[in-house]
């Protein structure tokens, strides 16, 4: 369906073409052979005088992709003509060094390592001259505008002139203002060129660092602009799709604590669930009398997880209350980096307790019998371990695009909607491509509405369709949209076990939590959040294709 940089793939070469390619590739190898036999000799014979620098000449001239040489000639460079040169005669050599890069990057401007001995040679010089880099770099890309590897060399060349005037912040807002502009040319000229618009997007951020929150709409509106105007020419084409997701951004939602129990009192065990794989720390340690104990994460790696059960060490004494303190630089998502808002206190309260139900260990619980005392959920100020008081921020800033943010979550709703409903318009001339992007733009949507509104299940239902017909038209791609379609299923099918929080968009255990859940032939190759089955007795998995059980190991252990 899609294809590199956004061009169409081409149809399948004829036998006569492929017949001409593996005899040209045959020459190649024994090419490969002989410059490799030729470099150990070279290396063998540890010269570094001229004669050697002209082998290396002439292997680079035939493979200049062979990285190894490059090596090779920068030691003969270094050990033979630069270690005693003088500043003046080192320039030389090195403006030699760029001469020949250049040349050889007018017939494969697209080598790594041609590019790299060039940053190497600029920064061994004594004064480099950026500014004329910088006018050699958009000569290469007036001959292939989308060469990526002129584009990250010219973002090198800027990083390098913007160190330079670092006490000039006038003049480096203006090369950014440059640099943007230049990347409108190379667009206009070509929409389908991914480079230039990932420069923009770099650029973009810098140039709206200090303007208001006016000036950054104005902006907003102004590329999107742009951005329609190269959709609607080639709604085919990747490149501006992509810039479009990332000028409307992303919504991360923050940790959710799904709820804590406590499964034994002597020894103390309490179990605390997320709705994500999380890192965290001990909480116990921010409590003004500890409880010592240990904080592992379920499953095969006790450092990772979306289950955690606090085990109190041997010998502890606990008082008639426990305090469980998650601080929100306490806990840190593996996937997306995010936090808790604000602290959470639970309360677990150990006197007149019927420890008949409780089994003593999570590992010796029985299936099919709950054995959870649910813990008291504290949301509010909290004393943190310098004893001031940690609390939730009053009124969060939301996302409403990548450069632009607002108080209200509306904004936000009210930008996806229009951009839902234009992509729905494209997707009913164009019924393939643009579906990935109806998809994603419906999933930010559903992150701002309440998890039991009519909206989500529509929401839901209409993404797993577009995860259906994307598993149909693009079979190369097919496990992704299984399992994404999997993740969305059982989100649908668990709506039972969660509820919105207090906090929204948080979410929680729901007050009452069902015994048995039947998600036999739903289509699941895994299970997402396994967190959400904590509280179970009975999980009817069959007739699915779940290519792993280590979900289990969350929940058994």
């Amino acid at each position: 369906m899609e294809s590199r940089h956004g061009r169409k793939k081409e149809q399948a070469e004829s036998p006569e073409v492929l017949k001409a390619k593996e005899e040209k590739e045959a020459v190649l190898v024994r090419e490969y052979l002989t410059l490799k036999d030729s470099l150990k000799e070279l290396v063998e014979s540890n010269k570094r005088d001229n004669d050697a620098l002209k082998v290396t000449t002439a292997l680079l001239r035939k493979s200049p992709d062979y990285y190894t040489i490059w090596n090779v000639r920068r030691t003969i460079l270094k050990e033979g003509f630069l270690d005693n040169a003088d500043d003046e005669t080192a320039n030389k050599i090195y403006t030699g060094e760029l001469e020949f890069v250049q040349e050889n990057l007018k017939l494969n401007p697209k080598s790594y390592w041609m590019w790299n001995h060039r940053r190497w040679c600029l920064e061994s010089m004594s004064q480099p001259r950026w500014d004329r880099e910088l006018a050699m770099v958009g000569k290469f890309l007036e001959m292939d505008a989308r060469n990526f590897h002129g584009w990250d060399y010219r973002r090198y060349i800027i990083r390098q002139l913007d160190l330079k005037d670092k006490e000039a912040k006038d003049k480096v807002l203006d090369r950014a203002q440059s640099e943007f502009d230049f990347t409108t040319t190379k667009i206009h000229q070509n929409f389908s060129n991914y480079s230039a618009w990932h420069n923009r997007s770099t650029l973009l951020g810098k140039l709206a660092e200090d303007l208001s929150a006016e000036e950054r709409a104005d902006i907003v509106d102004n590329e999107f602009d742009l951005v329609k105007n190269a959709i609607y020419t080639d709604p085919e084409d990747q490149s501006a799709w992509l810039y479009e997701l990332w000028l409307i951004g992303r919504e991360e939602r923050s940790i959710s604590i799904l709820g804590a129990s406590v499964i034994s009192f002597h020894p103390l065990e309490i179990v605390v669930a997320f709705d994500e794989t999380v890192k965290m720390r001990n909480p116990f340690t921010h409590v003004a009398i500890p409880l010592e104990g240990e904080w592992k994460a379920t499953g095969s790696d006790s450092a990772l997880g979306s289950v955690w059960i606090f085990q109190q060490a041997p010998g502890a004494v606990y008082g008639p209350t426990v305090e469980v303190v998650i601080f929100s630089n306490d806990v840190c998502a593996v996937r997306t980096g995010s936090k808790l808002p604000a602290a959470v206190c639970y309360e677990l309260e150990t006197l007149n307790q019927n420890l008949e139900d409780i089994s003593g260990r999570l590992g010796r619980l029985v299936i099919g019998k709950n054995l959870m005392y649910d813990v008291t959920k504290r949301i509010g100020p909290v004393t943190g371990p310098d004893g001031t008081l940690e609390t939730q921020v009053a009124h969060p800033k939301h996302c409403v695009t990548s450069l632009t943010e607002s108080d209200s979550l509306d904004d936000r709703v009210a930008l996806l909607e229009r951009e839902i409903s234009a992509v729905r318009e494209l997707v009913e001339m164009e019924p393939d491509w643009p579906i990935q992007i109806l998809s994603t733009l419906l999933s930010e949507l559903r992150k701002t509405i309440s998890i039991h509104s009519t909206k989500a299940k529509d929401i839901d239902d209409e993404c797993i369709e577009l995860q259906e017909k994307l598993i149909t038209i693009d079979p190369l791609r097919q496990e992704r949209y299984e399992d994404r379609r999997a993740q969305l299923v059982f989100e649908r099918e668990t709506l039972s076990i969660i509820q919105d929080s207090k906090r929204f968009p948080e979410i929680e255990y729901a007050a009452n939590q069902p015994r048995n859940l039947d998600l036999s032939m739903r289509g699941l190759t895994h299970i997402p959040i396994s967190s959400y089955l904590l509280h179970l007795h009975t999980l009817n998995l069959d007739s699915n294709s779940i290519r792993s059980t280590r979900f289990l190991r969350n929940l058994l252990n």
